[in-house]
């Protein structure tokens, strides 16, 4: 079995440095949903990544540190068709962290449903995807078959909205794909940014999520506090306090620990809702993905921000 099936975009950060006075850019390997992989392969979990990048230096250098990092490579694509997608990512001086992509026509957006193969599907626990395979149309016809399909092959379906406005053609409404998207999975995380940018300020769509069949809804709020939102209750759980110097992988750290986890306590879907159920079992999910979270903000990078399940012991505290 494979715990955590990553699907979408796998691409190169250039990370933005400055020294003496000039800005220099390091190449990475990135992408939210390749960053996932490797978080939980990175705590002792199994995960495969299913995406195409080019036949280029830059997709060479993706899939051998995917596969470096443990990572089950067999669905990774290279094709001579594209190039491999890049992302120039610059920080302020709190961490924070600011885009310009180079991804029109790139490899990453060409891969098709088809490409996957039902054994796959059968294989894995959980199929994690997110909404940079949606600002296309041909690559969100991928992605929602991609799916429904694993839905129909028993697999929890994970979706980190990870909103980049700059990714969408202006005459896309990211909303409505991404709400759609939403609907169709069984664990979705929003942060509260991307809630009030897509939605407005002071969105909530607790409510409407759960009725249409999310099992887990989860809102993160940088160093604030994390809301989690299932059929039965509301959790509540504060993230340690650390001094962020790159948040670039924080976001997929702290997704890539809770799937981690539910892929060692959950066997399938319908396992999920006895998951939920059983008292603290979302608490200290979150607790633990929280930590993951802020080990990734400390460091610099992608890949390499992600911790080690021993990295984590003693050095992040287990509340803020």
């Amino acid at each position: 079995m494979t715990d955590v099936l990553c699907f979408g975009e796998a691409l190169i950060d250039m990370r933005g440095e400055t020294q003496s006075g000039r800005r220099r850019y390091i190449p990475q390997p990135g992408g939210a949903p390749a960053n996932v992989a490797v978080g939980v392969a990175r705590l002792g979990g199994s995960s495969g990544f299913v995406g195409q990048v080019g036949v280029d230096v830059f997709g060479s250098d993706i899939v051998s540190a995917l596969a470096g990092y443990g990572v089950d490579v067999s669905l990774t694509r290279q094709t001579t068709e594209a190039m491999t997608a890049l992302a120039f990512v610059t920080l302020d001086h709190e961490g924070e962290r600011s885009f310009a992509f180079y991804r029109n026509g790139t490899a990453d957006l060409l891969y098709e449903s088809g490409m996957c193969p039902d054994e796959a599907l059968d294989k894995a626990r959980i199929v994690h995807v997110c909404s940079n395979t949606l600002t296309t149309p041909d690559i969100r016809k991928t992605t929602f078959a991609m799916m429904r399909r694993a839905r129909e092959h028993g697999c929890l379906v994970s979706f980190d909205v990870n909103y980049r406005q700059a990714l969408w053609p202006d005459d896309e409404v990211p909303a409505q794909h991404i709400l759609k998207a939403a609907g169709m999975a069984d664990i979705v995380k929003f942060s509260r940014e991307e809630l009030e940018a897509l939605f407005g300020e002071g969105a909530d769509l607790s409510g409407n999520l759960l009725k249409e069949g999310v099992r887990l809804l989860l809102v993160s709020d940088g160093a604030g506090p994390l809301h989690a939102y299932s059929p039965d209750r509301k959790v509540t759980v504060q993230p340690p306090t650390v001094e962020a110097k790159d948040t670039t992988a924080a976001g997929d750290s702290f997704v890539a620990g809770l799937l981690y986890g539910l892929g060692r306590q959950v066997a399938d879907s319908m396992a999920f809702n006895d998951w939920l159920e059983k008292p603290g079992n979302i608490e200290a999910a979150l607790a633990f993905s929280a930590r993951c979270g802020a080990f990734a903000a400390m460091h610099y990078g992608a890949f390499e921000a992600l911790p080690t399940f021993d990295q984590l012991q003693g050095m992040i505290p287990e509340t803020g």
